[in-house]
């Protein structure tokens, strides 16, 4: 594996594989079947990152075939703990190419992006994600807009990091969770709205609605 995140070891897997939907993770998954009911047809998906396999049982429950994919393999074991009929699978940086391709009908991405630094490496995923999709297939990408990074929410806490507020895209930012005994800082990729614009055309995907979750 090329790369790495923030949810690798461990102890902070099984934080992870703890949460469902409190607090502000509530708001962020709150409008995602009215979106996919917007954009999507059929029912076979593919849960990017899918961690411990929250929003892999996600889309289950809205009717999806799924595969969810991650590389952090203590991830993959908690959700295969949590769901031992579903199909979880640990893949490398170029694993999507491996998948099926022009075979599902929705990608589903919550939050990864947040732990996948460099422009070239975002380019290549998200274009191999598009390339994952048949005919009229969508991406659904939910990721951390930067308010998040310099407000207290619910579920993090940002007021010891000032370094937050000078961020630009790229930087390393991080949070705290509140909604979990692992209270370690979480560290992401800093990432503009114009940024993921700019990435989208680099990558060859057309985009077709940017929704900001009010609460």
């Amino acid at each position: 594996m090329e790369f790495s995140n923030s949810y690798e070891d461990a102890k902070r897997a099984d934080a992870y594989a703890q949460l469902e939907f409190p607090g502000t993770y509530y708001l962020a998954y709150r409008d995602i079947p009215a979106i996919i009911g917007r954009h999507v047809t059929g029912n076979r998906g593919l849960d990017f990152g899918c961690g411990a396999g929250r929003s892999t049982r996600f889309l289950q429950k809205l009717g999806f075939e799924v595969i969810g994919v991650d590389i952090s393999e203590v991830m993959v074991a908690k959700a295969r703990e949590f769901d031992p009929t579903g199909d979880y699978r640990v893949i490398c940086e170029t694993g999507l190419r491996r998948l099926p391709q022009e075979s599902f009908d929705v990608v589903l991405s919550m939050f990864t992006f947040d732990n996948i630094p460099g422009v070239d490496r975002r380019v290549s995923l998200f274009r191999d994600l598009g390339n994952l999709l048949s005919g009229g297939g969508a991406i659904v990408c939910l990721d951390s807009t930067p308010e998040i990074y310099v407000n207290e929410w619910a579920s993090f806490s940002t007021a010891q990091f000032a370094e937050n507020r000078t961020a630009r895209s790229g930087d390393i930012v991080r949070t705290i969770m509140k909604d979990v005994d692992d209270k370690r800082p979480v560290e992401d990729t800093f990432w503009t709205n114009d940024d993921y614009v700019e990435t989208f055309k680099l990558a060859d995907l057309a985009l077709v609605e940017t929704c900001k979750p009010l609460g």
